[in-house]
């Protein structure tokens, strides 16, 4: 009996063995990824602006004129070599008192950047550099003559059509007169000209010019279609002391209209002009763009034409600004926006006319992002609209945003047994370390062989394969769901037997 004994015994124990120890349970082991955050950092812009820039030089051609010699002439190059770096220029040079009053053109020379941005007869005096400053020798003429605001005036009007004087551009007359403008003269005689009747003459043609310059609060009714300059400039090289002999001695009149056009306010939101910071002063009166003859240095002439041009620099105004980065997603209520001054803009997403801060909108499609100096610079992508003014808090340059986002938060209910069918009973389920109880309420269930289409879509699925369509799944129920979070993974453990490893 006792040997038979043993022999039971340790049958039932191999038999234990076999059944239930015989295979150890597979581990799926699973790391589900933190939540992505995304922070990116982007800059406003600003368009460095090379203008058009169309300077008009009279040149006196009176008997007594001093300006024409190898001094300016060298001036004159220099003015064109520091133009032509920069800008988009026309200079035009041509006689202050013109001899041939069928031809505006008559003696006159052009410098262009581009000859094909002129026409008509403009190509017949176009000149290289050099040869333009060898052209400076105009026909004396036979009087004393000198209405030189008209004739600016007249040049400019008579050489828009073929391109010299353009819309949108710097427009600069410099006139060189070693006397004073003498338009009054010729129409009421010398005696009947009085201080009174000159500059009321003198008014009406700055007048005409602010009609033709444009953005003036000056009444046009000249009928004079304006150029919509970026800056108009009269600069006046003349005797504003007593070394020259004419009219008066010293120069008043255009250097009346060289002050009244540089201190002309525009209506376009341009600034006035505040480069000439060293004016001729005449008593306790500043006369800005005003150049006496007698002390200036001949080398120099062109000096006040080089301060008053100038590269701009537009700065761009942002009402709309993309949402860069890898991520897929965006949870729009983790978005924080903070501009480079440490400013934190308010999260306005939802509300109903905001008059700062910032709201999602979404994924766009080439998007204007500018309201100014254009539309342009378009964008696909997410983004966010900024609401309010210019820094409160729409975004100028060079301000920069750097704007920091989660990832939408996935939520899991799902996990593929990647080992194929499980003897349930073997089934160990881990989160975190910690035991997940069998239930079907709040904790895990099996579902057995499933295809995916049957399964909740807003329920993610652990170690799913790609392209996967069916397979054997648990569920996690109740306070088992869980998401990913930011700054740590999430780890789900599976032990179970697989039924091909039970004999």
């Amino acid at each position: 009996m006792g040997k038979a004994l043993f022999y039971l015994l340790s049958f039932m124990l191999v038999s234990c063995a076999k059944e239930e120890f015989s295979a150890n349970k597979t581990p799926q082991l699973s790391n589900i990824s933190p939540l992505e955050t995304t922070t990116t950092k982007l800059c406003s812009q600003s368009t460095l602006v090379s203008p058009k820039v169309d300077l008009l030089l009279l040149w006196d051609n009176s008997a007594s004129a001093t300006f024409i010699n190898p001094s300016t002439k060298s001036s004159f190059n220099q003015l064109i070599t520091s133009v032509s770096e920069k800008f988009d220029y026309h200079i035009l040079s041509a006689p202050l008192i013109s001899t041939n009053n069928s031809n505006f053109l008559n003696e006159a020379s052009l410098v262009a950047k581009d000859a094909a941005s002129v026409s008509g007869n403009a190509l017949g005096i176009l000149k290289s550099k050099d040869e333009a400053a060898s052209a400076l020798s105009f026909t004396k003429p036979s009087g004393s003559y000198e209405p030189g605001i008209d004739r600016a005036t007249a040049m400019i009007e008579n050489n828009r059509a073929n391109g010299i004087f353009r819309n949108d551009a710097y427009t600069i007359v410099v006139v060189m007169s070693n006397g004073d403008d003498t338009s009054c003269e010729i129409e009421s005689g010398y005696t009947a000209c009085t201080s009174s009747d000159w500059k009321t003459r003198m008014q009406t043609k700055i007048n005409k010019l602010l009609s033709l310059r444009g953005n003036s609060s000056v009444t046009n009714s000249f009928g004079v279609t304006t150029l919509n300059s970026t800056m108009m400039r009269f600069i006046n090289i003349a005797p504003l002391t007593s070394c020259s002999s004419g009219l008066k001695k010293i120069n008043e009149r255009y250097r009346m209209v060289a002050k009244a056009i540089y201190e002309a306010p525009y209506t376009n939101g341009w600034p006035t002009s505040n480069d000439n910071l060293n004016p001729f002063m005449v008593g306790s009166t500043s006369f800005p763009d005003n150049y006496d003859m007698c002390t200036i240095d001949f080398n120099h002439i062109f000096d006040g034409v080089n301060t008053a041009i100038k590269q701009t620099l537009i700065k761009h105004v942002y009402e709309f600004w993309p949402i860069t980065g890898n991520s897929s997603s965006i949870d729009p209520d983790t978005l924080k926006v903070v501009r480079d001054d440490n400013k934190v803009l308010t999260n306005r997403t939802g509300q109903s006319s905001p008059t700062d801060g910032f709201a999602y909108i979404g994924n766009q499609t080439n998007h204007a992002t500018r309201t100014y100096p254009t539309a342009g610079e378009t964008y696909t992508g997410k983004m966010i609209q900024l609401f309010g003014v210019n820094d409160n808090d729409l975004i100028v340059y060079p301000h920069c945003l750097t704007i920091t986002y989660d990832a939408v938060k996935q939520e899991y209910g799902y996990v593929y047994l990647k080992n194929g069918e499980p003897s349930v009973p073997t089934i160990e389920v881990r989160l975190n370390g910690a035991i997940v109880p069998q239930s079907s309420t709040d904790g895990w269930d099996y579902m057995g062989l499933q295809f995916t289409n049957t399964l909740d879509p807003n329920l993610k699925i652990v170690d799913l394969p790609s392209g996967a369509n069916s397979g054997y799944f648990l569920r996690l129920n109740g306070s088992y769901k869980f998401k990913n979070v930011a700054g740590s993974a999430v780890s789900i453990n599976v032990y179970y037997i697989s039924k091909s490893q039970v004999p």
